[in-house]
């Protein structure tokens, strides 16, 4: 650190990482009143600067454009500046923003914006805006209250306790219980003024990430802006689920993340940070998936309990959990979801690692093959008894789904000797059942008189069961 800096943050932790990514952000903000800091050095792993930079009119300037969607008073000059006509809609968003919340309620009392008096209600901004920001950013569920005990807001490190919320603590009445040996005097804790901006660092979304990958400062601060611009512009059309967003981008784009990786999660409902850890065997697998869009629609169970299907499956990727569950779920549905269970089991043979050394091909040859006895049975029965093939399906199901190996195998020599249809890929089933459960799977969604047949297209496939959702 050369002699012109007093100041060293490292990427200790996350905290530090966050901290580091949000301040970098602040040096980078400019406007009418305030150039960018240039006087800063950024290193593999460490930021240093100046701790005079960091000033509250400042920091609540950078906190106003930044969050400026999430402020009333900024929504308010959107619609006012440069103009003297308004509709009727405008006047109704303003006079909804002026009640906002607590200090827009206190600055401006009862006054209603008629269409008129736009200058007074300007006025009244620019005289008290920095109440209006502090207040604001301060206290709204989404921003620092998110993250931070808001008593500790803008505070210089005299408190003995980290200021973010499930690290804070209340010393008075907690510190023995939280010491080693119940002694209040070995209780350590960290604390800066620079935690006030791991808000910035975030995705401003419900449940909000943070891209921990702090193999290098650099690629933090990049991957975490990528991810940044992508949750805006998913707001431009739908309502982020932050999570899924993730996942989809990495299997979407080859270059955006290809290592282990830590996500730090702060849902707005939990008073605690969750971390979530990403390993490359499962960044490896959502990659070679291209899409999960099949696995899109919710899985109802009951009028009052639906599955994500999508949010599960990969969880079950990340914790190398077999999607059985949900297959088996799936199959129990009146109208089967081919594409969806497709895909499930594709999730579960390369969980597996049967993807190695040509093991994917392998695989599915073998599900080509099991897929084409089915339709062969189904095409044989269903010209007399088409209720026949329900039937077997039901049995086979049943039997699966109760983990009764030994009467699935049983019905499946019955239906063979009744169709008339040799089944190879049972002696895969004989020899090791568990091993090769993709198999039986496979057979029993594919015996289904509406299953898509082997010649069609993986595409028109898609379209099938974007249809049937």
């Amino acid at each position: 650190m050369g002699e012109q800096y007093d100041t060293k943050l490292e990427g200790i932790d996350w905290r530090y990482c966050a901290a580091m990514v949000g301040l970098k952000l602040y040096f980078d903000f400019s406007n009418q009143e305030y150039d960018r800091i240039t006087d800063y050095e950024q290193g593999q792993d460490y930021l240093v600067y100046n701790k005079s930079v960091i000033t509250k009119e400042r920091y609540l300037a950078f906190a106003e454009d930044y969050f400026r969607e999430d402020m009333f008073h900024t929504g308010i000059e959107d619609i006012l500046y440069g103009k003297s006509e308004f509709s009727e809609a405008q006047i109704d968003m303003v006079n909804a923003k002026l009640t906002g919340n607590t200090v827009m309620k206190k600055v401006f009392g009862k006054m209603k914006f008629d269409g008129t008096n736009y200058d007074a209600i300007l006025t009244l901004i620019n005289s008290n805006r920095t109440q209006i920001i502090t207040e604001t950013f301060k206290n709204k569920k989404n921003l620092y209250a998110n993250y931070c005990n808001t008593n500790l807001f803008q505070e210089e490190m005299s408190q003995p306790h980290c200021r973010l919320v499930g690290y804070n603590l209340d010393e008075g009445r907690k510190s023995r219980s939280a010491a080693y040996n119940f002694n209040a005097d070995s209780f350590i804790s960290a604390d800066c003024i620079e935690f006030d901006f791991i808000p910035f660092s975030f995705s401003n979304t419900f449940e909000a990430l943070f891209i921990n990958n702090n193999w290098s400062f650099l690629e933090l601060c990049k991957t975490n802006k990528t991810f940044a611009n992508l949750v805006q512009e998913e707001k431009k059309e739908y309502q982020v689920n932050a999570r899924n967003l993730l996942f989809r981008t990495i299997i979407e784009a080859s270059d955006f993340l290809d290592y282990d990786i830590e996500v730090i999660i702060k849902n707005r409902d939990k008073e605690y940070y969750e971390t979530l850890f990403i390993r490359k065997k499962a960044i490896t697998i959502l990659k070679s998936l291209k899409s999960i869009n099949a696995l899109l629609k919710p899985l109802k169970l009951n009028d009052n309990y639906y599955i994500n299907i999508q949010e599960e499956a990969v969880g079950c990727i990340i914790n190398e959990v077999l999607t059985d569950r949900l297959i088996e779920l799936l199959l129990k549905e009146e109208t089967i979801r081919h594409y969806a269970i497709d895909k499930l089991i594709e999730i579960n043979y390369k969980i597996k690692g049967l993807v190695e050394e040509k093991g994917e091909i392998v695989m599915k040859a073998k599900i080509y093959s099991t897929k084409k006895c089915a339709e062969e049975v189904v095409r044989k029965i269903e010209k007399n008894k088409a209720n026949k093939v329900k039937a077997y399906r039901q049995k086979l199901t049943s039997a699966i789904v109760a983990g009764d190996y030994d009467r699935f195998c049983e019905i499946l020599l019955q239906l063979s000797s009744y169709s008339e249809v040799s089944f190879p890929f049972s002696y895969d089933l004989f020899e090791d059942f568990e091993k090769n459960k993709e198999l039986a799977y496979t057979f029993v969604a594919a015996l289904d008189p509406n299953a898509p047949k082997i010649g069609e297209g993986q595409e028109e496939t898609k379209n099938k069961e974007t249809e049937n959702n």
